[in-house]
């Protein structure tokens, strides 16, 4: 089954993302979360943690991190959505060494059902495999059912439940899943 961008003969490009382009992924980053995660909160604690964790130091950080690759999609030239891959990522529930964190896949929504998720997940699982990874784990909120689905449908098995704090007094429950690459 071809993905809909390729059925459309649109122009799909994967490239990293560098140090200099901080800015717009902090925009970037800010704004699919909203888009993806405002609901699941307050305002006041979404906002909290769009300033922890998607400020310009913050991001500056990882993207001077050798562990971490940051990476943008683009459609016909127009910035789509983009990926976070932290490698050498072990979690508590699974044995297999190494493994990577699969921290983040974000569209914008106007980008929502072209294939583009499922174009940044092979594109982070080549990744995981260069870097000789065994496996990618994650994170995804219990009532995010487009993403399950997404996630299951990539042969992703649930292997836990966290709880993903968003503040001091907000957490939302999230399973574990891990793909072996």
């Amino acid at each position: 089954m071809l993905l809909f961008a390729e059925k459309f003969k649109m122009s799909i490009a994967i490239k990293p993302i560098s140090s200099s382009e901080v800015e717009s992924l902090a925009e970037l980053s800010q704004k699919t979360f909203v888009e993806s995660h405002g609901h699941s909160a307050s305002p006041a604690d979404i906002q909290n943690y769009i300033d922890k964790h998607f400020s310009i130091r913050t991001l500056s950080e990882a993207l001077e991190n050798p562990r971490i690759y940051f990476s943008k999609i683009y459609v016909d030239n127009q910035l789509a959505g983009y990926s976070k891959l932290i490698l050498d990522e072990q979690h508590p529930l699974t044995d297999l060494l190494p493994v990577a964190k699969f921290e983040r896949l974000y569209l914008l929504k106007d980008f929502y059902g072209l294939g583009l998720g499922e174009m940044l997940l092979v594109h982070n699982l080549e990744l995981a495999k260069k870097q000789h990874q065994k496996a990618l784990w994650l994170f995804v909120w219990t009532e995010n059912e487009k993403g399950l689905k997404f996630y299951k449908k990539s042969h992703f098995k649930i292997i836990g439940e966290h709880d993903f704090k968003i503040s001091e007094q907000h957490s939302n429950p999230n399973y574990v899943m891990l793909k072996r690459v």
